[in-house]
């Protein structure tokens, strides 16, 4: 996580040769870049839903996005050596007509051996036992099945860059 304007962000870096899906990832994990009258609107909710508890305590998304598993490699590479790694990185299964996101995985494994990578698909053709094997460690690996819950997702995510 990435620390801004008082304001923890997960970084994410999705994949996914559909571009509808692309664009239901940046709508799910909203707009990053905070501005003054998103910071009000927050303060405003946490007062008035729960005075208890503060919304800047949940942290943001900064989202990233790409089309092709390669892209995706390049990606990773040029941010770890910016020294701005991913929190997690997401990746489609298929994405033709380029490596599939299990190469990807793989190839990103190499670049960076702590993100979390999580695979989407609506097709179980290769097992996460395969998964497991070709883009270790199991630990930092996880599974998720199209038709999406964006919520959850976003919801396990967060809980699985805090739990590092």
């Amino acid at each position: 996580m990435v620390a801004r304007q008082d304001r923890e962000y997960i970084r994410v870096l999705v994949a996914d040769d559909d571009e509808r899906v692309l664009e239901c990832y940046r709508e799910a994990f909203g707009d990053h870049t905070p501005n003054h009258l998103a910071s009000a609107i927050d303060a405003l909710a946490a007062e008035l839903f729960d005075p208890g508890s503060e919304i800047e305590d949940q942290p943001g998304f900064e989202i990233v996005t790409c089309s092709q598993g390669a892209d995706a490699v390049d990606i990773v590479a040029a941010a770890g050596e910016k020294g701005e790694p991913f929190d997690v990185v997401i990746l489609d299964v298929r994405m033709p007509p380029g490596i599939d996101g299990v190469a990807a995985g793989s190839a990103i494994r190499e670049h960076d051996p702590d993100v979390e990578i999580v695979f989407v698909s609506g097709y179980s053709d290769v097992p996460f036992e395969e998964l497991q094997r070709r883009v270790p460690p199991p630990v930092r690996l996880h599974y998720f099945n199209k038709p999406l819950s964006f919520l959850r997702l976003a919801e396990d995510i967060v809980s699985m860059v805090r739990a590092r």
